[in-house]
């Protein structure tokens, strides 16, 4: 299946306006170097801690659009309606190439509304600071967890009451909160929603 990360699309127009000094909410400046730029995304999951990588004009910027201030600004690029509607025809592109998993905050209920099978992964955002914390940790980049609680809370506060495409669990989506959930487990009750829909699905 092709594995398609939507929000690191987000994250990239995000990257194109702070690299371009573009006001955030300048979407038809953004647009414009957007569309003139090369942007490659390789959707082969053969490191799991670089499930995407994305490059930019041939520059490799996996890690660049995981930054704290592109994850401060994604959410108020990703509320633009021209930046929105651009991406996901790119989207809608890439899915219709065949078998698809989709990440993003409104792929059931927007980008793919009538696909066979919704998950709405949830967990709250102290333990979701957490996670990305230790992620950053790892990659010996410096953090603070407090910050990065807050800033968590104010995207989701952003995404849930924009007027495009707000976040919220697609019609007829399976919710899972994963905040006391291992991986193991998540990847369980996604694969035994799925034999719902695919009982012949090999596990």
């Amino acid at each position: 299946m092709n594995y398609i990360d939507t929000g690191a699309m987000y994250r990239t127009m995000t990257l194109i306006a702070l690299r371009n000094n573009i006001d955030l909410d300048d979407e038809k400046a953004i647009l414009e170097i957007a569309k003139k730029s090369e942007l490659q995304i390789d959707r082969r999951a053969g490191d799991e801690n670089k499930y995407t990588s994305v490059e930019l004009n041939g520059e490799d910027i996996t890690e660049d659009i995981r930054s704290s201030q592109v994850g401060s600004a994604v959410s108020i690029v990703s509320r633009l309606s021209g930046i929105r509607k651009y991406l996901v025809s790119l989207q809608r592109s890439m899915a219709s190439s065949g078998n698809s998993v989709l990440e993003g905050r409104d792929t059931g209920s927007v980008v793919c509304p009538d696909a066979d099978l919704k998950i709405f992964l949830t967990a709250s955002a102290e333990e979701r600071a957490m996670r990305r914390y230790k992620q950053l940790i790892e990659k010996e980049i410096d953090a603070n967890l407090a910050s990065l609680t807050v800033e968590i809370e104010e995207r989701d506060a952003r995404d849930r009451n924009r007027s495009v495409a707000p976040l919220k669990p697609a019609t007829g989506a399976i919710e899972i909160d994963s905040t006391v959930l291992g991986i193991d487990e998540v990847v369980a009750r996604v694969m035994a929603a799925a034999k719902q829909v695919w009982p012949d699905l090999a596990v």
